[in-house]
């Protein structure tokens, strides 16, 4: 397949670094012999649209530029009505975000040269992607695909607020200070989650991960076990923690040990509805566009990343 490639890129992302940087990344990346056009966003949801005039006008190569919510953005622009737009078409991203969370399953870097060994290869892997069904602020149901890890529960609360403020820490220090000021104000919730219309839990929890991908949250190594290509969500279930117990197992999530812990359980699943008499908020990728109840449905073999 002959690459015609388009980027599209946030130049808000990195706290505003990859505006100041991407005329020079342009300059490298085309010095390197590589051709492509590309755009900036500018308003939330852009790198959608952006993404989905591109394909159409033939473009087969999008290159995501920006942070694990752009790469989101730019996923969910491949598809319009439920539709794939080009099959053929595959994504690269360049992650310049806080988390850089997707890269690290892939074990991808994100230098400018790496991102040109990608072009020039034609090595890529063919991801599943999950679709969740949630309800957004204004309360209207709606729909979106993400492609490595979606939660209800403590992890959507630290992502709403660590996206309300500076990011000039970078991903492990915003992502860290923004838990732990969560994780003290953070109550449980009494969740209903049922798993492949088999399994059900009914209970007080503290968080329930969605993961096609192995890390969230800027390294937080959460779905230790997860393949980004068997066909199954991982599901990680963290109890009914107490905040010291919490505090006290938080390294873990880090290391990928928590799963040992007894409050901490791990199901595979590709269907599942998480409904609460509380309100819970939906994160996806990186991103927090809005409440349960949600449901999430895995779409095996729905996307080419180049990598």
């Amino acid at each position: 397949m002959n690459d015609k490639i388009f980027a599209v890129v946030n130049p808000l992302s990195s706290n505003g670094r990859t505006g100041k940087e991407w005329p020079q990344f342009e300059k490298t990346i085309k010095d390197a012999g590589i051709s492509f056009d590309w755009q900036y966003t500018n308003y939330p949801l852009h790198a959608i649209e952006i993404t989905g005039n591109a394909l159409k006008a033939g473009y087969n190569t999008i290159i995501s530029v920006g942070g694990d919510g752009t790469m989101n953005e730019v996923l969910n622009g491949f598809f319009e009505n439920g539709n794939k737009l080009n099959k053929d078409a595959d994504l690269t991203v360049f992650s310049r975000g806080t988390g850089c969370d997707f890269i690290r399953t892939l074990g991808m870097e994100n230098s400018v040269e790496n991102l040109i060994n990608i072009l020039k290869s034609d090595n890529y892997i063919t991801c599943d992607i999950g679709l969740c069904n949630f309800i957004k602020y204004d309360g209207e149901k709606t729909t979106r695909y993400f492609l490595n890890v979606s939660d209800v529960g403590i992890g959507g609360e630290t992502t709403y607020r660590v996206n309300r403020n500076s990011k000039a820490l970078k991903g492990f220090l915003s992502f860290l200070i923004g838990t732990v000021s969560t994780i003290i104000v953070y109550k449980n919730k009494n969740l209903n989650i049922i798993i492949d219309d088999e399994i059900q839990i009914n209970e007080r929890i503290n968080t329930i991960i969605i993961a096609n991908g192995r890390y969230f949250g800027g390294g937080m190594h959460v779905a230790p076990l997860a393949k980004i290509n068997d066909g199954v969500f991982d599901i990680i279930i963290l109890g009914d923690f107490t905040k010291a117990e919490l505090i006290a197992n938080f390294p873990k999530i880090y290391k990928g040990t928590h799963l040992k812990f007894h409050k901490v359980r791990r199901y595979l699943g590709k269907s599942i509805k998480v409904s609460s008499p509380d309100m819970a908020l939906v994160e996806l990728d990186g991103e927090q566009p809005g409440t349960i109840e949600a449901e999430y449905q895995l779409i095996p073999e729905g996307i080419k990343v180049r990598c």
